[in-house]
């Protein structure tokens, strides 16, 4: 997967939801390995929800992402 720089929850649930499908990964699936309802992860993939750190670290081990925080000068 290519480096993607993310600037809001639409664009981050887009992604999140285009991986889930490439993997053959239901939303039910997702949900039950992140702790969350079916409907959390429909939101978070719509851009309604924002995800918690924690939560989107579990996405990233689900989905085969990582995490990288860069600060900005």
């Amino acid at each position: 997967m290519d480096e993607k720089t993310i600037t809001g929850e639409a664009q981050l649930g887009s992604l999140l939801k285009s991986r889930r499908q490439e993997l053959k990964i239901t939303q039910k699936q997702l949900a039950e390995f992140c702790d969350l309802s079916h409907n959390g992860i429909s939101q978070i993939e719509l851009g309604e929800k924002s995800a918690r750190l924690s939560t989107l670290l579990k996405l990233g081990k689900m989905l085969g992402f990582k995490i990288v925080l860069k600060l900005e000068e």
